[in-house]
């Protein structure tokens, strides 16, 4: 009776009771579900990439479809990731065997390569480099101007997820072989690695480069200070969870996360303590209901998160 008085209140007090979490708004993007999603820093765009083989960007403010993009013609294939650059110019969209890079205002397609066995993607800020994850054990930072290769950071199993910091200081690696790796953008060189004893299913890096978030699929998930030789600041503290989606606060303080298995989190930064956690709406309330949290964004003061769901639901939420 004592622990279940006790979970009652630290339900209260942090807000983390699943069925107490109304929603702001909720959307329905993507009526047979999405493989992918991505939301523009700003939040007021959003890009589903959905079983059907094409993707849609969404205008988030009058839910309207702006235009619908695609690699190949037909059904097969389609968007496994994308993502928006910082400066709101340019997307990037990746089908498994090519590379997109088009006008977000217009919808007009400005690059396109043929590369095989891709994983994930990330953009630059001014949306010139993206960085490219892949089956082939490395991640390639791609120069989308010139259409050349800058740099190549090898590992020894598939590369699993990527990202770049805001500032352009650092690209993060995160692979099948337990590791995930901190590089320098201005010479290529490879700063520090974490091995999290199994393989690596998400890596983050904050807009000021000063943070590294790594998870490992079912297991831990650590925040490391980038500098020197990347220490620990934090571990969530949960464990055996599979993050899929995180996004860092402008000031660093906090970091939400989007899990393979419907939840949202908000954790502090600096400790690593989960501040809320809640079960965004799925579509039917049948057996599995589960929903991957496919990408979320806060927005600049971390009152508020948009959630895109792999069912093709978008929602806004208050943080408390």
């Amino acid at each position: 009776m004592r622990n279940l008085l006790n979970l009652i209140l630290i339900c209260t007090l942090l807000g983390a009771c699943s069925e107490q979490k109304q929603a702001l708004d909720t959307w329905v993007h993507a009526d047979t579900g999405s493989y992918s999603a991505a939301i523009s820093p700003d939040g007021k765009l959003l890009l589903t990439g959905e079983i059907s083989g094409f993707a849609r960007v969404w205008d988030l403010q009058t839910h309207q479809v702006k235009y619908s993009l695609q690699h190949e013609e037909g059904d097969a294939g389609g968007v496994v990731a994308a993502a928006f650059s910082a400066s709101g110019d340019v997307l990037v969209t990746l089908e498994q065997n090519s590379i997109a890079r088009w006008t977000v205002k217009s919808g007009r397609l400005t690059g396109y390569w043929s590369w095989p066995n891709l994983t994930a993607v990330a953009v630059s800020a001014d949306g010139r480099y993206a960085l490219i994850g892949s089956n082939d054990n490395q991640a390639v930072y791609f120069d989308m101007v010139q259409g050349e290769m800058r740099y190549v950071f090898s590992h020894h199993e598939k590369v699993t997820s990527v990202a770049l910091s805001k500032d352009g200081r650092f690209a993060l690696t995160g692979a099948d072989d337990w590791h995930a790796s901190l590089w320098d953008l201005s010479t290529g060189e490879h700063l520090w690695s974490k091995n999290l004893k199994y393989k690596i299913a998400l890596v983050a890096l904050s807009d000021d480069g000063e943070f590294a978030l790594a998870n490992a699929y079912i297991g831990d998930a650590h925040i490391y200070a980038t500098r020197g030789k990347g220490s620990l600041v934090s571990r969530l503290d949960e464990i055996k969870m599979t993050l899929v989606s995180a996004d860092f606060s402008d000031d660093s303080r906090l970091l939400a996360s989007g899990r393979a298995a419907k939840a949202i989190d908000i954790w502090e930064v600096s400790s690593g303590k989960q501040r809320e956690t809640w079960e965004p709406k799925v579509k039917y309330k049948v057996r599995p209901d589960s929903a991957t949290i496919l990408d979320l964004k806060l927005d600049t003061n971390a009152k508020t998160l948009i959630s895109e769901s792999s069912t093709g639901i978008g929602q806004r939420w208050a943080i408390n």
